[in-house]
């Protein structure tokens, strides 16, 4: 989940994430990412559509790429098997 954000990303508008009442919310997306910044703040990213996710809305929140996370599918690492 660790990973390198891209300066020039841009947050995603408020149209662009759907309310979810449940467990199907940005964080538990096969896509979460987060980094941080230069200061040490948690920057949280949608890998899928290379934009930054305004906090909070990360465990409230979902998109229509919405995928179940693998390692919970697989185990943690797969490819290593």
């Amino acid at each position: 989940m660790w990973m390198v954000v891209g300066e020039s990303w841009t947050y995603l508008e408020p149209t662009e994430l759907r309310r979810s009442r449940c467990s199907r919310v940005c964080i538990t997306c096969q896509h979460f990412r987060f980094s941080a910044d230069g200061d040490g703040h948690t920057v949280l990213a949608c890998g899928w559509k290379q934009r930054l996710i305004v906090s909070g809305d990360h465990l409230t929140r979902r998109c229509d790429q919405w995928l179940v996370r693998r390692e919970l599918e697989q185990g943690w690492c797969p490819e290593v098997a």
